[in-house]
C-alpha cells in the first residue's frame, strides 16, 4: 500500500476512534458498529453517520470518517449527506401533505397541469395513450423510463444534468415515449418523480423545494434537510472516484438548480430520525398532525399488486397490514438506508459515502446485512 493512502486510512481511523457519541445501544446493534469500522478501515466508505432509534429515544448514534478526500474534517452530527432515493419517502410524503383539504387531487391525470403529457406514446406504438396519474407516478406505474431498464444518454440528462431547471428536465422528460402504458407495469423511475415535483410547482405556483421546507420540513424541525445546500456550507459528505470528489454529486454541479425530486435531497440521521417519528406516530409530530388518518393509510399502502413497492416505501406486509417500510438511496458515490418497523417503533438511518462507486454492491449488501441485526428482538 501506497504512504498516501496508508495516511488517509490512519486519518479515519482516528476521526471513527474519537467522534463516537453512543447512548446505551443493546448488544444486537454491536454488528452495525463493527461492520461500519471495518468498511472504513478497509477503505471502502470515507464518512459515515449511524442511528438507531425507538421513539423518541436514541438507542446508538455514531459518526464516522471524513468529509472527503479533499477535506479531513471528522463527520459529526450535523454533516449533510446526499440520501439519493431515500428522498423518495419525503417526497411523497411532502405531496400526500400537499393533496389533504382537496389542495391536490393524487389520482388526477397530469394533464391537467402538464399539457405536454397530454397525448403520450408507447415505444413501439404510434397510437397515444393516456397520461399517468400521480398515484401511478408514486407507485413507478406511469410508465416513464426507468433508469434500471437501459436508459439511454438524454433521458439520462433529464435527470442528471444538475445545471438544468426542474421545469427544463421535465419538458425533456415529456419528449420520451413512455416504456408501458400506465397503471400496467412496475418501472423504478426518478424521472417520474421529477413529474410528480414539477407537477406540484405548477399547481402551487411554489418551487418544490419551497413547497417541501413549508409543508414538511419546518413542522418536523428539520434544520438540515434541503434540495441545496448553502453553497457556503463546508459540513457536506462527499464521496470519491479516482482518487477526488466525485463530481456527479449535486452540490458539486455549477450551476446547481435541479431538484431531483426523488433522489438529490440531502439531510442528516438525525433529522431523519424525526421523519421516521412522525410515520411511527401515525402522521403526527408533537402536538401536530402531518397527516391526516386517512391519508397516513393511504400513504402506507400498496394499490398495485405484484410488487412491494407503494407511495415511495417498500413496504413489508404481514396478516394484510404494513409492518415494516424502508427504502435504500444511491447517487453519485453518495449511500442511504432507512428502515422502520412499525410495530416495534424501531428505526435505523446509515448515510455513508464511498470511496469509490466500484465498491458499491458489496459495500450496500453488508451494510444492510448490519442494519437487519438491529432489529432483531
Amino acid at each position: 500500500m501506497n504512504q498516501p493512502r496508508q495516511l488517509f486510512l490512519h486519518l479515519l481511523t482516528l476521526c471513527f476512534a474519537t467522534t463516537s457519541l453512543s447512548k446505551g445501544y443493546s448488544s444486537e446493534i454491536d454488528e452495525l458498529e463493527t461492520n461500519l469500522e471495518n468498511l472504513l478501515r478497509n477503505g471502502s466508505i470515507l464518512g459515515a453517520q449511524a442511528l438507531v432509534g425507538e421513539g423518541d429515544q436514541f438507542l446508538y448514534e455514531k459518526s464516522f470518517g471524513v468529509r472527503s478526500v479533499k477535506d479531513p474534517e471528522p463527520i459529526n452530527a450535523d454533516t449533510q449527506f446526499c440520501i439519493g432515493s431515500c428522498s423518495k419517502p419525503f417526497a411523497s410524503a411532502t405531496l400526500f401533505v400537499l393533496a389533504q383539504n382537496n389542495q391536490l387531487s393524487l389520482n388526477t391525470r397530469i394533464k391537467s397541469w402538464l399539457p405536454q403529457f397530454a397525448e403520450p406514446t408507447i415505444v413501439g406504438s404510434e397510437t397515444p395513450t393516456r397520461s399517468p396519474n400521480m398515484l401511478e407516478l408514486l407507485a413507478h406505474r406511469g410508465g416513464i423510463y426507468s433508469q434500471k431498464r437501459g436508459m439511454n444518454r438524454q433521458q439520462a440528462r433529464w435527470i442528471r444534468d444538475f445545471r438544468l431547471t426542474l421545469e427544463e428536465a421535465v419538458n425533456g422528460i415529456a419528449g420520451e415515449e413512455l416504456i408501458y402504458k400506465p397503471g400496467t407495469e412496475y418501472a423504478y423511475s426518478g424521472a417520474g418523480y421529477c413529474v410528480l415535483g414539477r407537477v406540484a410547482e405548477v399547481a402551487f405556483g411554489q418551487s418544490f423545494e419551497t413547497l417541501f421546507q413549508q409543508r414538511l420540513a419546518q413542522p418536523l424541525q428539520l434544520k438540515r434537510t434541503t434540495y441545496f445546500p448553502d453553497p457556503e456550507e463546508s459540513n457536506i459528505a462527499t464521496g470519491s472516484i479516482k482518487g477526488k470528489p466525485n463530481p456527479a454529486t449535486p452540490h458539486l454541479s455549477a450551476p446547481f438548480h435541479l431538484p431531483l425530486i426523488g433522489g438529490s435531497l440531502y439531510s442528516t440521521a438525525r433529522d431523519t430520525s424525526r421523519f421516521a417519528r412522525m410515520i411511527l406516530d401515525r402522521g403526527r409530530f408533537g402536538d401536530r398532525t402531518l397527516l391526516e388518518p386517512e391519508i397516513y393509510k393511504n400513504y402506507l399502502s400498496l394499490p398495485f399488486a405484484g410488487k412491494a413497492y407503494g407511495m415511495g416505501w417498500t413496504i413489508r406486509k404481514e396478516n394484510n397490514r404494513p409492518v415494516e417500510i424502508s427504502h435504500t438511496g444511491s447517487l453519485a458515490s453518495s449511500r442511504a438506508s432507512l428502515r422502520i418497523n412499525l410495530d416495534t417503533g424501531r428505526y435505523a438511518i446509515v448515510f455513508y459515502t464511498l470511496t469509490d462507486p466500484i465498491v458499491s454492491v458489496k459495500t450496500g449488501q453488508s451494510v444492510n446485512r448490519a442494519i437487519g441485526t438491529a432489529f432483531k428482538e
